[in-house]
This record gives C-alpha cells, structure tokens and sequence, in this order.
C-alpha cells in the first residue's frame, strides 16, 4: 500500500513501532554479544559437540554448566535472527529510503553468517568429516588453529551486525509530528574534522574488539600479568621477555611473543581510543552547532571509556573474573554501538544540525 493513501496518522504510528521494534533487535544483538562472552568466560564453548541440535534435540535433557551458557547463547541467536529477519521484511515493505532496506538485508546475511560460522566452531572440532574437509581447503596444520580462526570471525561478524541494528534503530526514528524518518531526510557526508575522526573512533573501537577476541580464544588475557605496567615497565621488553621454557601450557617462546604483543596491542590501542573520544568530547562541547543528541552520544562514550579502561584492569587484577570480563566486553559492544550512532548521526548534515532543527 502506498504511504499517500494511509492517514497521516496511521502512517506515523507504523513508522513509531518500526523503530520500537527496530531498537528492541538492536537490544538483542547486545545480548547475544553478553552470552557469546558468557560462553568465552566459562569456556563452555565445547559444552555441546553437535550443531544446530544440541545432543540430538532442540533442548538438551540437562542444562547445567557449560552446557546451560552454550545452549542458552544458541538460543538468544535463534531469537536475534528471528528478529532481524521480521526488521527486513518489516523494512522491506515499509515507505522507507531503498537504501534502509538494503541495510536490513545486509544485517540478515549477516546474521544468517554469523551463525554458521558458530557452527563451523562446534563442527571443527568434534565431527571428523567437517574437520578434515577444512583443514584440507584451508591447509591448516591443526584443528585448533581453525577453531581460533572461525571464533574470532564469528565474534567479529557479531560485532557488524550490532553495528548495523544500532544504524538501523537510529535511522527508522520520527523526526517530526507527521512521521517523517531521520533517513527520509537524505544523508550528507561531508569529511570534516569531527567526521573524520568520528570515523577513525568507530575504526579503532572495531579494531579494537578484534583484539580482545584474539586474545580471548588464545587465552592471552594474563599473558601481561600486571596493569597499567607491562612486566614492570611501561612497555614489554620484547628483546627480552620473561619467558619460562617449561610452563604448563608448552608454549613456544614464538606464541608467548605473539601474545604478549596482542595484548599489548589491544592495551596500547584502548589507549588511543580514550584520547581520540576525548577529543571528540572537547570538539563537541566547545561547538555551539552541536545537534543535542551529538553532545549526549559524547558524553556517553567518554564515560563509559573511562569505565572500559578500569574494567580492563579489574580483569587482570581479579585473574580474569568471569562478571568483569562479560561486563568488559558488553561496555566494549555497546562503544562501538555509540560510534556508529555518532557516525550516523553526524551523516545527515554538518555536526547533526537538521536533528536540531528538527528538534525546535
């Protein structure tokens, strides 16, 4: 049906619950994230060996441990797709930019992606057939390798989609009394300095969950036992690390480099984003063409950064504890969910200043 011949009312109220139910998956895509790191904490990831049953069945005769984190992450994944899927149809068929609804079908494809890469997880390691097709296609030299490889690319891919949801919650938002979208309005890149570094943020913060999954899946969380100091020093002594040739784990010294320099890389990278998102704060504030919901995303993203960076050191002060290490994650997901809103925001005119016009 075409928007002219509905009721302006009817049309505003479809266009509300649109963005209702558009900000409900993007709260979804945050709890697949918070129970994808619950599996990681309690390293329930092998808990159930077959993929998509669960020993068999839908529901697993027992949900305790491992198994309980595991299925229940599988389940939220379900929903979340399920979800995603009603946003594009919803999308699809609703008077809006062509351009959104291609961005509701790259969120489904990559949905639908993300769990198979899950899957190729589970299957890499205890079905013998997946197992030896891909480490053939891959040449791999062991199935660890490719467990770590599909883990760190399901974790990645978990991240775009919420990147996409959280575009797609902001664009679907009434502007107006009539009901007109914040993406009806045309977009306008314009690369100025708080765009471009409102970018390199987003970037960043990406860049930086990458590094956190790495280090998750290679359990390189303790690898630097200390914080804020590396080994006692402000950098690793990468000429001379502290290696010990007889640790328990039989590391190599060449994987204990590699993960020490990944940690450090995910610390070292934290740290440029807490100043680059001070930056942009003291942009924001000393601006008076700042659209409001600029200077409140702003305000968001430097206080939870300052509580990111404390999380991060309560994690290696607790030895990882399971609740501030999926707390970490969860405030890491929802960084970049704000990075995206800023970009998005900023997208429809110089500093968002239609969202304050519109706004009066």
């Amino acid at each position: 049906m075409a928007e002219t011949t509905l009721p302006a009312e009817n049309l505003s109220m479809r266009k509300i619950w649109l963005h209702r139910f558009a900000v409900v998956v993007a709260m979804a895509t945050v709890a697949l994230i918070v129970a994808g790191a619950l599996v990681t904490s309690t390293k329930s990831g092998d808990a159930i060996p077959d993929w998509p049953t669960s020993y068999g069945a839908l529901v697993p005769q027992q949900l305790v441990g491992g198994i309980f984190y595991e299925w229940a992450h599988r389940a939220i994944a379900g929903i979340t797709a399920l979800l995603v899927l009603t946003l594009t149809v919803w999308l699809t068929f609703s008077p809006v930019p062509r351009w959104l609804k291609v961005l509701g079908w790259f969120a489904l494809f990559a949905v639908i992606a993300q769990a198979i890469l899950g899957g190729l997880r589970v299957l890499v390691v205890s079905h013998e057939k997946v197992q030896a097709t891909a480490l053939a296609i891959t040449e791999a030299s062991h199935p660890d390798a490719l467990r770590i490889a599909f883990a760190v690319a399901h974790a990645t891919l978990a991240q775009i989609v919420l990147g996409l949801t959280f575009a797609i919650a902001l664009f679907t938002k009434p502007i107006d009394r009539s009901g007109n979208l914040l993406a009806s309005k045309g977009l306008s890149f314009r690369l100025n300095g708080f765009t471009a570094l409102s970018i390199a943020v987003a970037i960043l913060i990406f860049v930086q969950l990458l590094f956190g999954a790495i280090m998750r899946h290679t359990e390189a969380g303790l690898i630097i036992p200390d914080f804020p100091t590396s080994f006692g020093k402000l950098f690793p002594p990468f000429g001379n690390l502290p290696f010990d040739p007889n640790n328990p784990q039989r590391m190599t010294y060449d994987e204990f480099a590699f993960k020490v320099t990944i940690h450090f890389a995910h610390r070292f990278n934290g740290f440029l984003i807490a100043v680059l998102i001070g930056l942009l704060f003291w942009m924001v504030n000393k601006s008076d063409q700042v659209a409001p919901p600029l200077r409140k995303l702003a305000l968001w993203k430097s206080s939870l950064v300052v509580i990111q960076i404390f999380l991060g050191g309560l994690a290696i002060w607790t030895n990882l504890s399971i609740p501030v290490t999926v707390i970490h994650v969860t405030v890491g997901a929802t960084l970049l969910g704000l990075s995206v809103l800023t970009l998005c925001q900023s997208s429809i005119g110089e500093f968002g200043n239609f969202a304050k016009v519109a706004a009066k």
